[in-house]
């Protein structure tokens, strides 16, 4: 009987996990300036009618938002390189006053460093952070029509995290 040689597998550690990634809260102003050239990748990606509606940050009301204790900042960091986001607005929801709510305003990481378990940890880094601040309720979003290369959506990560499908929010472009 003819023996066959083992298969060997060469295995390579992916960007995604890297011993030099950081995951952790900054403040707006200390990464504003770094932003813009994440902003244009993940809205290429992700933005829908960009033909109509531009890419157009609005960098006085983050910075507002951020002076009022609103906005939370998770960023992910090759060494010194700023590679993943998540926006986070936290306050009292506008129906329930009395309850801190927290809303994932926008999350991006770079292609790269999605394998492994990056985007895992940084959610859950986020939730952490988010219960510290009182937060009682998390809520964030999924972008329908986009999906990974191995064709899975966000759900199957925010499944994973916890989260439940709440509600679902239509979209109708107003303009011709």
């Amino acid at each position: 009987m003819k023996q066959l040689a083992p298969r060997l597998r060469v295995v390579t550690a992916s960007a995604a996990e890297s011993p030099r990634l950081s995951i952790t809260f900054e403040p707006f102003y200390v990464i504003a300036r770094e932003l813009l050239p994440l902003f244009r990748q993940h809205w290429r990606e992700l933005a829908v009618h960009k033909d109509v509606i531009p890419l157009d940050p609005n960098w006085d009301l983050m910075m507002q938002q951020s002076l009022n204790g609103v906005l939370h900042v998770l960023t992910v960091r090759d060494e010194n390189k700023l590679v993943g986001y998540i926006f986070n607005i936290v306050a009292p929801h506008s129906h329930y006053k009395t309850t801190l709510h927290a809303y994932v305003d926008m999350f991006w990481l770079h292609p790269n460093y999605r394998r492994g378990l990056t985007g895992l940890k940084m959610f859950r880094e986020n939730e952490n952070y988010l219960r510290k601040l009182g937060a009682v309720r998390l809520l964030a979003g999924e972008k329908l029509h986009w999906h990974s290369k191995r064709q899975r959506q966000v759900r199957v990560l925010f499944r994973r995290l916890g989260l439940k499908a709440h509600e679902v929010m239509f979209s109708k472009l107003l303009v011709d």
